[in-house]
């Protein structure tokens, strides 16, 4: 007899029963898409020697679980889409291989998925706060800014940073937060443009590039793509209606600035010299992982898929177009993360995750709302287009790594039971 096996006949129904329905939550709660919640909840059931059929959704979970032979029960869990947090998930992983290898009891893994949930973030608010200046200044040197247009986005990132910390104080705020931030990084983008003759619009999608839903929206279509329909569509309208709350937020903020100073038409920008991309995919790789509240022993993973999503865009690049060397970047991304799950047991995110934060489009699709909003609709639908070009590019490499080296089973005995 096994260890899961034994656990499954060790547990009871109840018991069992709650703990895939907690880990369910629990998935959810940290990020993670519908398709995963469904496939970690139906594996850990078969383990614990359950039948079950779910439905997961970014805010509901809809669960039937029965003993094999025995009367179903239906169960209807509200949930709210959460932000990711690698440390947990991993921690979370651990616990749910714990009781599917009999070292734990589905009774303490329930206590252990609470404690989880309700311990302190993996990074506190003034780690996070740097994070935001150094995701903001890499951003601005990869949307082509000068040493000036870097060092205002810093200043921006700053500001987004202080007002995170509010917002995750006052709950009534975080409602406004991202387009409240976006308005405060245009004003702080026009002021300067008048001040030090700095570009604007690099200024603003940088400073505001941590709160933008490039990955949701990535999500949705990869949902949208395994036809998970329910979820990509309620996950793509929730992201284009952030996209488009921040936005209104830059055209108020832009307004008011040009009410407050003269910007003249700036020069375009120097660009840094690519000798600066490689540092600067490394530092924003750091700030990724504290975004992403990662613990700093996955630091060396995080580093190494924006390494090789930065490589694979370079390298997709000499063949593809610049949309679709995306396609390159996600694929050799997912292959890594699938490998790493398979050899170190641990979940696929680590990697995957700010791996795909590098490629995501959401800037572009930003981009494409501010440009309609300045009545320039041709010039907005040609980012848009791009924006659903290079996000069927990710989901399709993302895929096509699936099939090629598939990732690990959600549930599965360790090697050495």
């Amino acid at each position: 007899m096994n260890p899961s096996e034994a656990t499954a006949r060790a547990a009871s129904p109840q018991d069992a029963r709650r703990f895939v329905l907690e880990l369910g939550r629990a998935l959810h709660a940290l990020g993670s898409p519908s398709y995963r919640v469904e496939d970690a909840m139906v594996a850990c059931s078969r383990a614990l020697r359950l039948d079950g059929s779910f439905f997961a959704t970014p805010t509901a979970i809809f669960a039937q679980l029965a003993e094999p032979g025995g009367e179903p029960q239906i169960t209807l869990q509200r949930v709210h889409p959460g932000e990711h947090d690698l440390g947990k998930l991993a921690q979370l992983y651990a616990e749910r291989d714990d009781v599917v290898n009999g070292r734990r009891s589905a009774k303490e893994g329930v206590e252990r998925i609470g404690a989880v949930l309700s311990g302190p973030p993996t990074h506190g608010p003034w780690t996070e706060l740097p994070a935001h200046i150094l995701s903001s200044a890499g951003a601005a040197v990869f949307l082509g800014g000068g040493p000036r247009e870097l060092a205002v986005a810093a200043l921006c990132g700053f500001v987004v940073g202080l007002l995170a910390l509010l917002a995750a104080r006052a709950r009534r705020f975080g409602r406004v937060f991202e387009p409240t931030s976006a308005a405060a990084t245009a004003l702080l983008a026009q002021v300067f443009a008048s001040v030090a003759s700095t570009d604007p619009g690099v200024v603003t999608v940088a400073g505001i590039v941590p709160l933008l839903p490039g990955l949701t929206f990535t999500t949705a279509l990869a949902e949208l793509a395994v036809r998970h329909l329910a979820s990509g569509s309620a996950r793509l309208l929730g992201a284009l209606a952030t996209m488009l709350t921040m936005a209104v937020g830059v055209g108020l903020g832009a307004r008011i600035g040009t009410m407050l100073v003269d910007v003249p038409i700036a020069p375009l920008p120097q660009p840094l010299s690519l000798w600066w991309q490689a540092p600067t995919a490394l530092v924003s790789a750091t700030a990724f992982a504290i975004l992403l509240r990662a613990r700093w022993s996955q630091l060396p993973p995080v580093l190494l898929a924006v390494a090789i999503a930065f490589l694979g865009v370079r390298i997709g690049g000499l063949v593809f177009d610049r949309e679709l060397s995306a396609f390159v970047g996600a694929f050799a991304v997912a292959v890594a993360a699938n490998l790493y799950a398979r050899l170190r047991r641990r979940p696929a995110a680590v990697m995957r995750t700010p791996g795909l934060l590098l490629l995501v489009p959401g800037s572009l699709g930003f981009r494409g709302l501010t440009t309609a909003l300045q009545q320039d609709f041709s010039a907005g639908s040609q980012f848009a287009f791009r924006m659903l070009l290079v996000g069927g590019a990710l989901v399709a490499g993302l895929l096509v790594a699936n099939v090629l080296v598939p990732p690990p089973l959600d549930v599965e005995p360790d090697a050495a039971t």
